[in-house]
């Protein structure tokens, strides 16, 4: 505990001012420590206890804040495209060093290496336009600046500038996107390569000796191996199409998940439910199943009896099937099934199915695809079919006379 000592002014009217020491000499001396304020010693603290001041924050130190604070909870795909437009020293290590890439030459910075040692508050909405006019496609432009602006408006939440978003003034590119039309026919057809599916016949070897004979057994194999392909991909594309779910939530389904005797789906980890800004949310969402899900949850099982995921990596069968390349290029050489065919789209044409005045409530539909009966989001994934609309024409025709 020190004691404040000063020099104390004192200005008279008629006389120059003058100076005397304050607190005087004697009281200090004489120990009245007690008729004066007493400045405790301050203490030392640490560089990540003391907040930094908004001047002195630069733009890599907001990314690194932002990151440790808010994408390290996101996903792994959030973080990867994250790191790619706005921080690179954050993207993740390969599992496996090689040179895989390292010829291709990226064509635009990215946010904190272009402004790093900037002063975060410092940044304008001229800086965001030059950062954004290095993106060519619609695409990246978009998703650059939906990125940087939401590391905006998590500093302004967080109070660590004071400022308005400058990313507010640049707007977002429109983009024009094909759109994947399936007519009636089209969807009968692709169902039905689905459900009944027909495999490649198997080529006899018994007929062959010496080397006709292994080439024979090599044509076997790569034809087993296709069918095999072609029937796991079937009840993947199955269960999707009777659930009306999302790829990315089967590929995370376990078999514990599935009550086969209730015919009920436990869907765990849903994108409704990450999304969900409710203060509390189950730990998974029930759903009924279609006996046919049963049956090929069942057929998983006998092929995977050691894993525990409803579909797992060929290569490791802890961790879940990533894609399904070669079955959906086969699938997509089928009669009937259109080049721009994605596995997504059994989402959609399911959901605009149950759209189309089949007697189901639209609620019901929303519940059932996780979207908690919010009919706008439902609402975005009809295909707006054709085919379902022709009655109104006919009808009109037929009220004009013609």
């Amino acid at each position: 505990m020190r004691a404040i000592v000063g020099i104390r002014i004192t200005a008279k009217s008629s006389a120059r001012p003058s100076f005397s020491m304050w607190p005087p000499r004697a009281w200090l001396s004489a120990g009245a420590s007690a008729n004066w304020r007493l400045a405790k010693t301050p203490t030392l603290r640490t560089r990540a206890e003391t907040p930094a001041s908004p001047h002195l924050l630069t733009v890599r130190d907001a990314i690194n804040r932002y990151w440790e604070g808010h994408i390290q909870t996101l996903s792994v795909g959030y973080q990867a495209t994250f790191a790619m437009f706005v921080a690179t020293w954050h993207r993740r290590a390969p599992k496996t060093a090689s040179r895989r890439g390292h010829n291709i030459c990226k064509p635009y910075t990215d946010f904190g290496s272009m402004f790093a040692d900037r002063p975060f508050s410092s940044i304008k909405p001229l800086d965001i336009e030059h950062f954004q006019r290095q993106f060519s496609s619609p695409y990246s432009h978009n998703d650059g600046l939906r990125h940087v602006s939401a590391l905006f408006n998590w500093a302004i939440r967080m109070q660590l500038v004071d400022m308005r978003n400058p990313c507010s003034p640049i707007r977002a590119r429109k983009v024009m996107r094909r759109r994947r039309d399936y007519s009636t026919e089209q969807i009968r057809q692709i169902a039905a390569h689905i459900f009944y599916p027909v495999f490649e016949a198997e080529p006899d070897t018994a007929n062959f000796e010496g080397l006709a004979k292994r080439d024979m057994a090599l044509a076997k194999g790569r034809v087993v191996t296709a069918n095999d392909q072609m029937q796991e991909l079937c009840n993947f594309m199955g269960i999707l199409f009777l659930t009306m779910a999302r790829p990315s939530d089967l590929a995370k389904a376990e078999f514990r998940h599935f009550d086969l005797e209730k015919l009920v789906w436990r869907k765990h980890n849903t994108k409704g439910i990450k999304l969900s800004r409710s203060l509390y949310e189950h730990a998974y969402r029930s759903v009924p199943i279609h006996p046919r899900v049963a049956g090929m949850v069942q057929a998983q099982r006998l092929r995977w009896p050691d894993s525990k995921l409803l579909f797992p990596s060929h290569t490791d069968a802890t961790q879940p099937r990533d894609n399904f390349r070669k079955g959906l290029e086969r699938f997509k050489s089928l009669s009937g099934v259109p080049d721009y065919f994605q596995l997504y789209d059994l989402k959609r044409i399911a959901i605009s199915l149950m759209l189309t005045a089949q007697g189901v409530s639209h609620e019901a539909v929303s519940h059932y695809v996780d979207h908690k009966g919010n009919l706008a989001t439902t609402m975005i994934y009809d295909l707006h079919l054709v085919d379902p609309l022709r009655p109104v024409t006919e009808k009109l025709g037929t009220l004009l006379g013609i």
